[in-house]
């Protein structure tokens, strides 16, 4: 398995070398930022250029395959205006979800606020919601779609712990016992997911604004 901080530091310089003043950051992020990453894991690397042309994007890939295991690479890349002008639910889990390598992600988004948390963790627990329905309803074996229905909550778990507490709560581990779906039966894993993501939904119950940690009763 790589060392991500080496390997992106690498690929900083390499790009930087490529593009000079153009480049303007690089970090990395998914499982490899949470420090959850296994040696099959993807190396999630986020870019952002001054602007981003296909003959960018051309010899972005060559370097980036250049890179030891360059092909379990993915992750962002765009231009200055396109990031600045990116929607803001989208943009604040992409701040949090970012280590900086090169640059500082925060001086080329806007102002994000407590308002655009807010709106992530609805839209966010919105497609929870619609994937944990969808997946009950329509999957032959349900049971399978947990691991991955679990690992879309994190994210939602996480701005609700930040919004409720103002703490930020990097890796699974730290939120795994915040839901509790791990080790429940399928039924009543499904039960509790989508009645937590509807009581997030629902303005009744003010849940955007002090969203619970639990559905009740369970």
């Amino acid at each position: 398995m790589i060392d991500i901080k080496t390997w992106a530091a690498e690929l900083a310089q390499k790009l930087q070398n490529a593009f000079g003043a153009r480049l303007l950051f690089v970090g990395y992020q998914g499982s490899y930022g949470r420090g959850e990453a296994t040696p099959e894991s993807d190396i999630d690397i986020v870019t952002v250029l001054d602007k981003a042309g296909l003959d960018d994007l051309d010899a972005y890939r060559a370097l980036v395959r250049s890179q030891p295991e360059g092909e379990k690479a993915c992750g962002f890349l765009c231009g200055a205006k396109e990031l600045m002008a990116w929607p803001r639910y989208d943009l604040y889990s992409l701040v949090l979800d970012t280590k900086p390598v090169l640059g500082d992600l925060r001086t080329l988004t806007p102002p994000l606020t407590e308002d655009d948390a807010r709106e992530a963790l609805r839209i966010g627990a919105a497609n929870l919601y619609h994937g944990a329905v969808h997946t009950f309803l329509y999957s032959e074996a349900p049971e399978e779609a947990l691991p991955e229905l679990r690992k879309a909550a994190f994210f939602c778990l996480r701005l609700y712990v930040l919004l409720r507490d103002g703490v930020c709560h990097n890796t699974r581990r730290e939120l795994e016992e915040t839901l509790g779906l791990e080790g429940l039966p399928t039924r009543k894993a499904y039960e509790r997911l989508i009645r937590w993501c509807g009581e997030i939904l629902a303005p009744a119950t003010d849940a955007a604004s002090n969203p619970p940690a639990r559905p009740a009763g369970t």
